[in-house]
């Protein structure tokens, strides 16, 4: 069991498209884990989407995040991205309450060097909270296409 004194991922994984509104996350083709290219390096738009458990003891304090990419190896690589938060809570709020804090940020442009096992890393206050690996594979193309759509997007 997670103490509620602690930080952690209430969620964290990728999407095609999402975005943090009025402290909700609205996203299009969420939760895959593969991604298939004709060729590499290979290029790629998506988005990391993450909610933090921000319990009541972590309130009134700043936070920084950090999302890193790594290979299989465990190396980093280009894409890292992150931000700082602090939660205030509004009158009224519970003694206790946790919060939770959305985040999504768009990978665009992303490369992938070669085929292979990735990980995307959430990181809150340098402390690892969550991981979600994805594959990234070699796709043959069929001669003349196969009338499927592009292969650039993520498959199942």
């Amino acid at each position: 069991m997670i103490p509620e004194t602690d930080l952690y991922a209430a969620a964290f994984f990728l999407a095609d498209h999402a975005a943090v509104e009025n402290g909700k996350i609205y996203m299009n083709g969420g939760f895959w884990n593969q991604m298939q290219f004709p060729s590499f390096p290979a290029s790629s738009t998506f988005s990391v989407v993450g909610v933090i458990n921000v319990p009541w003891s972590a309130h009134h304090q700043l936070h920084k995040f950090s999302v890193i990419f790594t290979d299989a190896d465990g190396h980093k690589f280009d894409g890292e991205f992150g931000g700082e938060f602090q939660i205030t809570p509004s009158p009224g709020t519970e003694i206790g309450q946790p919060f939770l804090m959305p985040i999504a940020a768009a990978a665009n442009g992303f490369v992938f060097p070669v085929p292979g096992q990735y990980s995307a890393q959430l990181l809150v206050d340098d402390d690892e909270i969550a991981r979600w690996g994805f594959r990234v594979s070699l796709v043959e193309q069929l001669a003349g296409g196969s009338g499927s759509g592009p292969t650039d997007i993520p498959r199942f």
